[in-house]
């Protein structure tokens, strides 16, 4: 199914259906800022199923929403994008499948596989920068 959606979101960008994000924001390299959560995924607003051990992150629902044509979130320009999480020394590299209602603009939340790369679960909440490769 995941190789379906990737397939569906490369022939809608082609024909125009799905909106490139604007370089100034996605091609900047520059690390962002914010909080690091992780929560247990299922179906993702990419369309795609995940679990708590795939290398996957949930944006904000204010990022997200952004890119998402005609109110369809299995369209968003974002679905599929990596990134590298960056916390105390260590980093990873997720794809975006989610969008995080509780969220705040630079903030990420992943399934707890994850976390546990970066920090302790019992913490919650940790502090760390992120950027868009």
């Amino acid at each position: 199914m995941q190789s379906f959606t990737k397939i569906v979101l490369a022939v809608a960008a082609a024909a125009g259906l799905v909106s490139a994000a604007p370089a100034t924001q996605l091609e900047n390299r520059q690390s962002m800022n914010g909080d690091l959560t992780y929560y247990a995924p299922g179906l993702g607003a990419c369309g795609v199923t995940n679990g708590e051990g795939d290398a996957i992150v949930a944006v904000s629902w204010q990022l997200f929403d952004q890119y998402t044509p005609n109110g369809n979130p299995n369209l968003n320009s974002l679905c599929g994008r990596r990134i590298q999480i960056n916390l105390g020394g260590k980093s990873t590299v997720v794809t975006i499948e989610d969008r995080c209602a509780g969220c705040q603009y630079n903030d990420l939340d992943v399934p707890v596989g994850v976390f546990s790369q970066l920090a302790d679960p019992n913490a919650g909440r940790v502090q760390m920068t992120w950027n868009w490769l």
